[in-house]
């Protein structure tokens, strides 16, 4: 009877012991399969296209800002994670000319990142493709119309990064698709510039926002 009271004991914790690793994958597996974070960083944005009349002009780039939430979700393939993210985005460019003009306008972003990366264990080197949807909230200057604007923008983003520990670091390249601004009929080529000295000789034509974008993103 003592003999068997020892055997079971011993089955008994080996099967706890043999449990106890398995639980502990499955939580880490689960915790890594689904991540939420905080983010936020700087952009350095410039247009693709500037006309004053029918000339075109340079423009120097603008910083800006993003913050935001993302979300992470490892895919069934090894190295490949869907990373959705709502972001509040403000981008711009400078025209200095007669007079400066500072544009900005500022988006609620939608993009959604497809990484590829590989584990090295301390950390993960990635690159990314980052399609995305936007909606502008803010304009300046306040004297261009939203009737101008198209408000609704979307684009794609191609850069890379690395995991390290909670962190998350971001380096992309963006794209707008597509015109900021409608075509102005050359009667009405001041539109949207009321206050601004500034006198084209035909339409104001806008090309659309690129440029850099880098970012930290900390998951709890």
């Amino acid at each position: 009877m003592k003999y068997f009271g020892k055997l079971s004991a011993v089955i008994g914790l080996t099967a706890v012991l043999l449990a106890f690793p398995t639980k502990a994958t499955a939580q880490d597996y689960a915790s890594s399969f689904f991540k939420i974070g905080v983010k936020g960083g700087i952009n350095f944005t410039s247009m693709s296209r500037f006309e004053l009349g029918y000339i075109s002009e340079t423009v120097n780039k603008y910083t800006g800002f993003n913050a935001g939430v993302a979300f992470s979700f490892d895919l069934p393939v090894q190295g490949m994670t869907i990373q959705p993210e709502l972001n509040y985005v403000s981008k711009g460019a400078i025209y200095r000319g007669p007079e400066n003009i500072w544009l900005r306008t500022d988006f609620i972003e939608l993009p959604v990142n497809l990484q590829v990366g590989l584990d090295l264990i301390l950390f993960r080197p990635y690159l990314m493709v980052s399609p995305y949807i936007g909606y502008a909230v803010l304009k300046r200057p306040e004297a261009m119309e939203w009737a101008d604007l198209n408000r609704f923008q979307y684009g794609v983003g191609i850069g890379g990064g690395v995991d390290f520990w909670r962190l998350q670091l971001q380096v992309k390249y963006n794209w707008n698709i597509g015109q900021l601004a409608r075509n102005v009929p050359d009667s009405d080529s001041n539109h949207g510039f009321e206050g601004i000295e500034v006198e084209p000789t035909g339409p104001v034509r806008l090309g659309n926002y690129r440029g850099l974008e880098v970012n930290l993103v900390f998951f709890f």
